[in-house]
């Protein structure tokens, strides 16, 4: 007979001696999920005896996890602001730091019923923009995204969370995009690693998440220009524009953004010193 404190030990190891930096919390939330109970129940439960069946299937993910396979697309599942999304290797797995462009956005609107149309540029698993659409219950939405692939994940994801009737998704390569409406808000986290960067990722990322939603050339700013410039036509006067942009890119996108009329009013830093998130509004 093996308990949740004997198997989440083990697993622990076996996932340490693999390098996975995360062994614990990944031998934790593997079981939490596999039980259906939450983390905080691993530790009221450490002496409950698992089945042999059970003790099978959580082996079996702990290898994929020694493998390198996230932890979210073991079990097709991540947490984003209030809610949970699907998520495959079709998409990339949503982070936290991007959570922080709907908190800025939440300290400039206060009136959350109000009428808002929001465009989500490279939308992914659509996290960002269903989001903004719970947050602002009266609001439609657009999502944008060049891969067909993400732009299924996200349609699975609106369904979930019963958005049809307020978020539509548009196939597109962001360089051929051309909107006739106007926007009150604008957001976006588009691929910005450096090509050297990319090479020095774990291999968690480079091996699992679409390269294609993470790099952008050899400076990474490659789709900054063109988001600003769609912002610049497609964005209301007094709108708002979040990005998640890369480190060292602060000083070039804060001089494109002053160039085409817009004005940084929050930004966010990390403990590092390193500008991850930044809200601007169009003043003209």
């Amino acid at each position: 007979m093996t308990t949740i404190t004997e198997l989440l030990h083990k697993s622990y190891n076996e996932l340490f001696n693999h390098n996975i930096k995360t062994a614990k919390i990944d031998s934790e939330l593997i079981l939490a999920n596999l039980l259906k109970i939450s983390r905080i129940d691993l530790i009221t439960k450490q002496n409950v005896t698992l089945s042999n069946d059970q003790i099978d299937l959580y082996n079996n993910l702990i290898e994929r996890r020694k493998k390198k396979e996230p932890v979210a697309y073991i079990f097709n599942k991540r947490e984003f602001w209030n809610e949970s999304y699907y998520v495959d290797k079709r998409v990339l797995i949503p982070r936290p730091e991007t959570e922080i462009i709907i908190e800025m956005l939440l300290k400039k609107i206060f009136n959350k019923l109000k009428t808002l149309q929001i465009l989500d540029i490279g939308c992914g698993s659509g996290c960002l923009l269903i989001s903004c659409l719970k947050e602002f219950s009266k609001s439609k939405g657009t999502g944008v995204d060049i891969s067909s692939s993400a732009i299924e994940v996200s349609n699975i994801n609106i369904k979930q969370n019963q958005l049809k009737s307020r978020a539509r998704l548009i196939k597109k390569d962001l360089f051929k995009l051309n909107l006739k409406n106007k926007f009150d808000i604008i957001v976006s986290n588009p691929p910005y690693l450096t090509n050297s960067i990319y090479t020095k990722l774990d291999y968690d990322i480079k091996f699992y998440e679409p390269k294609r939603a993470l790099v952008a050339g050899v400076d990474g700013l490659k789709f900054y220009e063109k988001i600003v410039s769609i912002a610049s036509t497609n964005l209301k006067k007094n709108g708002f524009l979040g990005l998640e942009i890369g480190d060292g890119h602060y000083n070039k996108i804060k001089k494109l953004l002053l160039a085409n009329a817009f004005k940084i009013i929050d930004r966010f830093k990390l403990i590092n010193g390193e500008i991850r998130c930044i809200l601007a509004t169009k003043i003209r």
